[in-house]
């Protein structure tokens, strides 16, 4: 029986495209557990999952966990952040800045690009499923229309689509020394387990 990663994603709209990518790409096999965010960092932490999809603020308390794959779900300004907490009430923006405005503010008002959500791994997790991953996650945004109409989202592809367009997926350097900022200035969020 080959051994294969078990990853937790968090399931929200916000994260379509990475969870129809780990289900579809033809040559990625995973033990794949959707759950909120809580889960997630339990799972990573108590060793129940090897890869997870985690709140960016839990991942210093990760020991021994890094970040993983080239993406991630983030925002590209405030501006970004206040369209996704007005028009998706269940989404993990609104799960982590929700009651967090102030904490988070230096950082928003920055209006610079930063992640609120990355992949993160053991140290020691298979680098051959950290790559089968990212190949999965490319898969899912290059197929996110595909994702919406299998998902039920039918009646209004458009909508979804519009939302989904406007969150930054790409976790790249300028993303990483937001993400640094916020971790050096000792701010933690509080998160809820049921947003909305």
């Amino acid at each position: 029986m080959a051994i294969v990663p078990r990853i937790t994603a968090v399931s929200y709209l916000d994260t379509l495209p990475f969870v129809y990518g780990a289900e579809h790409e033809g040559n990625f096999r995973a033990e794949l557990a959707l759950s909120d965010f809580s889960t997630a960092i339990s799972d990573l932490r108590e060793g129940r999952a090897d890869i997870a999809l985690v709140p960016v603020h839990a991942v210093p308390s990760l020991a021994g966990a890094r970040i993983v794959t080239g993406y991630c779900v983030g925002f590209s300004g405030r501006a970004t952040v206040d369209f996704l907490l007005a028009n998706e009430p269940e989404s993990p923006a609104s799960a982590l800045f929700a009651g967090a405005q102030a904490p988070l503010a230096p950082l928003l008002e920055a209006k610079k690009p930063c992640a609120y959500a990355v992949w993160a791994a053991h140290a020691d997790t298979d680098p051959d499923w950290i790559e089968g991953l990212q190949h999965a996650l490319t898969f899912g945004l290059e197929h996110t229309y595909e994702a919406i109409l299998a998902c039920g989202y039918g009646e209004k592809p458009c909508d979804v689509y519009g939302h989904l367009s406007r969150i930054d997926y790409i976790f790249d350097n300028q993303k990483e020394k937001a993400l640094k900022k916020f971790w050096n200035s000792g701010l933690k969020a509080d998160l809820r387990a049921n947003p909305g």
